[in-house]
């Protein structure tokens, strides 16, 4: 069993801009595996129903580093890993390894996702690189949005960042771009945002404690 932690302000998303159809940003769910794994879970969120997911893009580190842990069999051959979802990873590792997902799903049936240029190497690197994307493979499965979440009460899973337990869990934020359709439209419909993982350093948390204080004070 793993122990949800669901993330507190410090996770949640820092909407860049909204263009349209109810986006209402990004949200992070953090989990520690049952190996002791850290995992963030990167959801997009929405207020309406009848949605359909197209792709993600423009992937872009704005603070820190990602530091992603990978699980798949390249690792067993030297390798850092891919970001390619895929059955090279078993069941019993899926929570602790990092993929991105336009599909929503870390299941057999969730495969149809692809990585574009902008991901070196095919993919194999512990960051994703700036101006990297990906993108529903199966367009003739619709990845239809589905209900979940407390931002708006729908969602799809993008990405799931583990790092390693043992190792700093310091705070980083990206921003990523998407690409997203009303379902039996033709027309794609643009959003952004920025995301964090981590928690911030002893330093930070002194800070913000301190200025909190002061806030009190002044009043």
């Amino acid at each position: 069993m793993m122990k949800s932690l669901i993330a507190g302000s410090m996770l949640a998303a820092a909407v860049a801009s909204v263009a349209s159809a109810g986006f209402t940003g990004y949200s992070v769910q953090r989990t520690v595996t049952a190996a002791g794994n850290i995992q963030y879970q990167v959801f997009a969120n929405w207020d309406q129903s009848g949605l359909v997911f197209l792709n993600a893009f423009n992937f872009a580190t704005q603070s820190g580093t990602m530091n992603a842990r990978h699980q798949d069999t390249l690792t067993a051959e030297g390798e850092v890993g891919t970001w390619q979802a895929g059955p090279s990873v078993s069941a019993a590792d899926r929570n602790d390894d990092s993929w991105v997902t336009a599909s929503g799903l870390a299941t057999s049936s969730g495969w149809g996702t692809a990585l574009d240029p902008g991901f070196s190497n095919g993919g194999i690197v512990r960051d994703i690189n700036n101006g990297a994307g990906w993108y529903d493979a199966t367009p003739g499965t619709p990845n239809a949005i589905q209900a979940g979440g407390n931002q708006g009460g729908y969602r799809i899973l993008l990405a799931q960042i583990v790092r390693d337990g043992s190792g700093a869990d310091d705070l980083a934020t990206f921003y990523l771009k998407h690409a997203f359709k009303v379902a039996g439209t033709t027309t794609a419909l643009f959003a952004e945002g920025t995301f964090s993982i981590g928690v911030p350093a002893p330093g930070a948390m002194a800070l913000l404690g301190l200025a909190g204080l002061a806030g009190r004070r002044r009043r």
